[in-house]
């Protein structure tokens, strides 16, 4: 018989592990906190994992946008049940096309050869030519893909010999498997349909992918930049008019005086408008040092907007651009930032953690309690340690900090990307793909 202390000793290990992953993630848990968890799931059933799992999210998630982060580190710690590989298990070949038996398998074992064998389905059976809704394609996929078998046959590679808990979590198992199939074919219906139609018919050129464009494109775009601008400095100019203060109810009233009490006029407070100094941290490495010219050129363009605005580019180095960006009429070519001794220190290479420790230690003292920083960059690490404690510190001595970051919302947090432990720490996380987005974005931060 498994007593409370015992089990209670049982947890203790795989809890810390979840906890030590935590604080190396940059999360700030207790010593409280983890007796909490510890405690929370000794008294669930740690047989059944779901149970596990909010118990530790219970005790150990303060804010929503952790929930993710937390979630990949509790499935490392407590994995899905293993998939049997016995011989005797597998799936009966009598049934179904071999189509259903391989995606089955690839779905538990092989990514590459899913994305191999979804696209080749998609390219088949979609019928994107058509030009009809991504709904329409997608469920035309699945309808030739007969997801029944598929599923069938997910099961079918676990051991028959299971336990009913071991089946529930195996049925639970399939089914996730099943609506990611599903997730990964709207994808790619998605790509041939965007694909299709960036050949096929000219798009408007502020929609179009700055980290996709062509070379002909980007000239076109840093034509489009001065009047962009000058709409964009009309528009805050026209917010800024339209908001004309408050009610003075003292003034209001004293004024009605006149009139037999009815406020005929009201006396509205005058704003007091206090401008922001502004600092920018642009990554010109690899594909961004085509899109962080323009988002350079867009934030002083709006000037007027910030008391002081001064402007940094970074690769594994770091150095001050802002007076080559007073000097330039319009959108500097990245090649003149690359120029910049000390830009490159090491490989090339985008190092997020050296670079904005080297920033608070050498211009620190500039970001204070009226001070906006942007940052603008992919947030991908190359398999460095993620810049976790210098962006934190930022958020800490900063008025407000934002992030811009040029790849579309489905590729964050992918591979090497860090995008959703930044920001947590951010005021504000914007997708900027396109010219319009990152206008938008502009006017938002201003």
């Amino acid at each position: 018989m498994v007593t409370q202390a015992s089990k209670t000793g049982l947890v203790v290990a795989p809890v810390l592990d979840v906890v030590q992953r935590l604080r190396a993630a940059g999360f700030a848990v207790s010593t409280g906190e983890t007796l909490d968890a510890i405690l929370a799931v000794s008294a669930v059933d740690v047989s059944v994992r779901s149970q596990v799992r909010a118990a530790l999210k219970a005790c150990l998630v303060k804010v929503p946008g952790e929930q993710r982060i937390v979630d990949r580190i509790l499935d490392v710690v407590f994995p899905r049940l293993p998939i049997a590989h016995d011989a005797t298990h597998e799936p009966s070949s009598s049934a179904g096309s071999g189509a259903e038996s391989d995606l089955a398998d690839a779905l538990a074992r092989d990514e590459e050869e899913l994305q191999r064998l979804l696209a080749s389905a998609v390219d088949e059976f979609s019928g994107t030519e058509d030009g009809r809704s991504v709904e329409h394609h997608v469920m035309r996929t699945l309808r030739k893909l007969d997801l029944a078998e598929i599923y069938r046959r997910y099961l079918n590679q676990f051991g028959h010999d299971s336990s009913d808990l071991e089946r529930s979590f195996n049925t639970a198992d399939a089914a996730e498997a099943i609506e990611r199939l599903q997730r990964e074919v709207e994808a790619l219906v998605v790509e041939r349909l965007r694909d299709r139609i960036d050949t096929g018919q000219e798009k408007d050129l502020q929609d179009r992918a700055m980290l996709k464009a062509s070379s002909d494109e980007l000239a076109r775009l840093r034509s489009a930049i001065r009047p962009l601008a000058r709409q964009l400095a009309a528009r805050l100019n026209k917010r800024r008019r339209r908001s004309r203060g408050t009610l003075d109810m003292r003034r209001t009233i004293r004024a009605s005086m006149a009139t037999g009490g009815v406020p005929a006029s009201v006396a509205l407070r005058k704003r007091h408008r206090t401008r922001p100094d502004l600092v920018v941290l642009c990554d010109v490495s690899g594909s961004t040092a085509e899109f962080a010219p323009f988002t350079l050129a867009l934030l002083h363009a709006v000037h007027q907007e910030f008391h002081r605005v001064r402007s940094f580019a970074f690769v594994d180095g770091i150095v001050e651009i802002t007076d080559a960006l007073q000097n330039s009429p319009g959108v500097l070519d990245p090649r003149h930032l690359l120029d910049r001794r000390g830009l490159v220190a090491g490989d090339g290479r985008s190092d997020y953690l050296s670079v904005f420790t080297r920033f608070l230690a050498d211009y620190g003292d500039i970001v204070t309690a009226r001070t906006t920083v942007v940052i603008c960059g992919d947030a991908r690490s190359h398999d460095r340690p993620p810049a976790i404690g210098p962006i934190r510190e930022l958020a800490h001595r900063s008025r407000k900090l934002f992030w811009l970051n040029p790849e579309i919302r489905q590729e964050w947090n992918t591979k090497d990307s860090h995008q959703e432990s930044y920001s947590i720490h951010c005021d504000g996380t914007y997708e900027v793909a396109t010219l319009r987005q990152l206008a938008d974005a502009v006017a938002a931060i201003a």
